[in-house]
């Protein structure tokens, strides 16, 4: 049996190998857990029937505003081109429409913000089916329906914005400029809203929120694109001066 005296003192590097064998804690913290997405709630036979009929009641709404726009995109191309002077009858002719689209929606007893969305959607893109100023009609598309919308008692906030989207889908879908438009569509709400009193002009400033942010994204966008085409412009010419020189 070895005594104290017997034993061999253990080396630097046995030391060290024994140094390295010691088990260190593990970290308390835990991996991140993939998060699941939340699964739908499962719905009884009454949440089912509702869902469904709700659905197919959207379906309905968006099939009128498509037949309300092609209605309004004829009329105001047709009576433009009648006219003779489109810069002259333009405000004329969509005020008129939009005039019409409401008092149409009051006797039907439909909803105004379908019917008034439908309408710009169609108007903007007969004026620009013609040529004309589609930025100058937006702004009058706004302004008469809000002015109407005011009139029947109806949320002049939730008029202007249906009236700026089915803008901005008009113009879409005719090739237009849409951040002018737009643009003119907000300013042309802002206006218009000071005139009725302070709750539109509160309720419009809020409501035209996310669109007046959308208009400087498209800007910027569009600013980005152009700065390369510029910027190549000046070398080519320097280059044929260069060319021409020698």
């Amino acid at each position: 049996m070895a005594t104290k005296s017997t034993q061999r003192p253990r080396s630097a590097t046995a030391q060290r190998a024994g140094a390295r064998k010691t088990v260190r804690p593990k970290s308390t913290r835990s991996a991140p857990r993939a998060t699941r997405p939340a699964r739908p709630a499962v719905l009884g036979s009454a949440g089912t029937a509702v869902k469904q009929g709700i659905e197919l009641s959207m379906k309905g709404l968006e099939r009128i505003e498509i037949e309300i726009a092609k209605l309004v995109r004829k009329a105001v191309a047709d009576t433009l081109r009648a006219g003779g002077s489109i810069a002259k009858d333009l405000s004329t002719v969509v005020r008129d429409v939009v005039v019409g689209a409401i008092q149409a929606t009051g006797q039907a007893g439909a909803g105004l913000a379908v019917s008034v969305k439908g309408v710009a959607r169609g108007a903007v893109a007969g004026v620009q089916d013609v040529q004309g100023n589609v930025a100058k009609a937006a702004a009058e598309i706004v302004k008469t329906s809000m002015r109407q919308a005011h009139k029947v008692g109806a949320d002049v906030a939730l008029v202007a914005r249906r009236a700026v989207d089915g803008i901005v889908e008009g113009v879409k879908e005719s090739g237009g400029n849409v951040a002018e438009s737009t643009r003119a569509a907000v300013k042309s709400s802002a206006q218009t809203a000071a005139t009725i009193g302070r709750l539109a002009t509160d309720a419009v400033r809020q409501v035209m929120a996310g669109v007046s942010e959308g208009i400087d994204e498209i800007a910027k966008a569009r600013a980005a694109t152009a700065r390369p085409a510029a910027r190549k412009v000046p070398r080519k010419r320097a280059a044929g001066g260069r060319a021409r020189a020698a």
